[in-house]
């Protein structure tokens, strides 16, 4: 299985917490983006076969005109059609009945809505800028183009956030039509307004007592409406796992295209440049080979965040060792981190919250 992931790095206005490449642009510069990114979409069309999924990410990709939307989906209509799994991450205030025809038209069946939460005054201090109507009205909008594959972004640990509005957010999660949600605990990134604001004392945050016990209502909760909880922060209606993102954590093939893209091909690793000036001059930043051992670290660490954990024969069937032949896995499972279950190596399920101790096994 092969992805595709294409980086629009557009945003009207930048979230406190956000340290992913962005920035705020006018159109021309957005059109010259466009014309790059299809260029360099060309420029890779020997490695663009038997694409399975494609997932079209931020920024906030419907910030662009509808125009330059559907010139980036006429050059990759083939791919399309073809692959199984086609995602567009959205703001629902940005959503338009325009837009969701679009997708419909070009094969873009699955969508993720940027909500984090829908309590007014947690909304306004991470700088969002919408409301439980507008989250219920995108919902509606694409459901009424014939997208019922949704998912919504979600976070706890959020400054004034409490186990009230951590449920209050829950409850009108599980009140909507969705298939997917991705539930993220909140994370201070570097040289964020968020880590501004928290190193001067100009905000709070729930210490990390109370953001285990978020995670544990989450989960529970979650889980109690059916939705399977199948890697650290995601869960979804049986069937509806992300493609995309299962490449990721399998450590499948993928190609990145766009500012600040990476791929994972033929056991090297590529990145574009993450600055404008810089992608629109020279697409490539950096490559790397990963040696046999990285690799088998990186299998490791990303598929220990499936809540199923790895299979050992598909780890032998890959690499020609087990596992317990490269890492100390007994160490782990003397730790009670881990266990191996029907030839699954596993995080316990009790202990998902210290699975950067069981990551840094595979470090170094």
């Amino acid at each position: 299985m092969k992805g595709l992931y294409i980086h629009i790095p557009f945003c009207n206005t930048i979230c406190s917490y956000c340290d992913f490449p962005k920035q705020i642009a006018k159109e021309e510069k957005k059109a010259l983006y466009i014309d790059c990114l299809i260029n360099e979409i060309n420029s890779k069309r020997h490695l663009l076969n038997n694409i399975t999924s494609v997932y079209i990410g931020g920024g906030t990709p419907n910030s662009i005109n509808i125009y330059l939307l559907e010139k980036l989906f006429i050059s990759i209509k083939d791919i399309l059609n073809n692959s199984i799994e086609n995602t567009i991450e959205i703001n629902c205030e940005l959503l338009t009945n325009e837009q969701a025809i679009l997708f419909n038209k070009y094969n873009i069946n699955r969508v993720s809505i940027g909500v984090q939460t829908i309590i007014d005054k947690q909304i306004k201090a991470i700088k969002r800028h919408h409301n439980k109507e507008m989250v219920i009205n995108a919902i509606q909008i694409l459901n009424n183009n014939h997208i019922q594959n949704i998912n919504l972004d979600m976070m706890y640990g959020l400054p004034f956030q409490t186990i009230s509005t951590l449920n209050e957010d829950i409850d009108f999660v599980l009140s909507l039509p969705i298939k997917h949600v991705s539930y993220y605990s909140l994370i201070k990134e570097e040289k964020t307004i968020l880590e501004y604001q928290l190193n001067h004392n100009q905000i709070e945050v729930p210490d990390d007592d109370l953001v285990a016990d978020m995670y544990e209502i989450v989960n529970q909760k979650l889980k109690m409406k059916m939705f399977n909880h199948y890697e650290i922060s995601n869960y979804a209606i049986n069937g509806y796992e992300s493609i995309h993102n299962l490449l990721y954590w399998n450590l499948d093939e993928y190609i990145g295209v766009g500012a600040s893209a990476a791929s994972f091909i033929n056991h090297q690793r590529l990145k574009n440049a993450n600055m404008l000036k810089y992608y629109f001059l020279n697409n490539l930043e950096e490559e790397y080979n990963l040696s046999i051992f990285e690799e088998k670290q990186e299998y490791m660490m990303l598929g220990l965040r499936k809540i199923n954990g790895i299979n050992i024969l598909d780890y032998y069937n890959r690499f020609k060792t087990y596992p317990n032949d490269d890492f100390d896995i007994d160490k782990l499972i003397k730790l009670d981190l881990i266990v191996i279950k029907d030839n699954q190596i596993m995080i316990k399920e009790d202990k998902i919250l210290l699975a950067n101790l069981v990551f840094e096994e595979f470090v170094g």
